[in-house]
């Protein structure tokens, strides 16, 4: 079926995918915020942004195309990887910081009683 075959619904539908898949991209630090150029994260918004798509697709499984099917399972399951993708760089900061000594304060006086 190709672009031109789905109804409106249906292409309505891809665009709400879309722009869901940009701002989940944006959240998880993936790609910058085109208004101010400008690259944040933020996981927790991130999760929920994926949680919609997740009830999306469970919504959508009949009367739904599958090339759309296709689109919205695709776009779900690479937004899970980068978030897991993410969520290991934390894991991997937390660790390194955790194994690095904190350095002694300069102003602090080691022989004093």
């Amino acid at each position: 079926m190709s672009q031109n075959e789905l109804s409106n619904h249906d292409q309505v539908l891809l665009g709400l995918v879309y722009s869901f898949q940009m701002a989940a991209m944006q959240q998880l630090g993936k790609i910058q915020d085109p208004a101010s150029g400008e690259v944040h994260r933020d996981l927790q918004q991130a999760r929920t942004t994926i949680d919609v798509l997740e009830m999306l697709k469970a919504k959508c499984r009949t009367d739904t195309p599958d090339e759309v099917l296709q689109v919205l399972d695709q776009t779900v399951m690479g937004l899970q990887l980068n978030y897991m993708d993410e969520l290991k760089k934390d894991e991997t900061d937390d660790t390194a910081e955790a194994e690095t000594p904190p350095s002694a304060d300069p102003g602090e006086d080691e022989t004093a009683e």
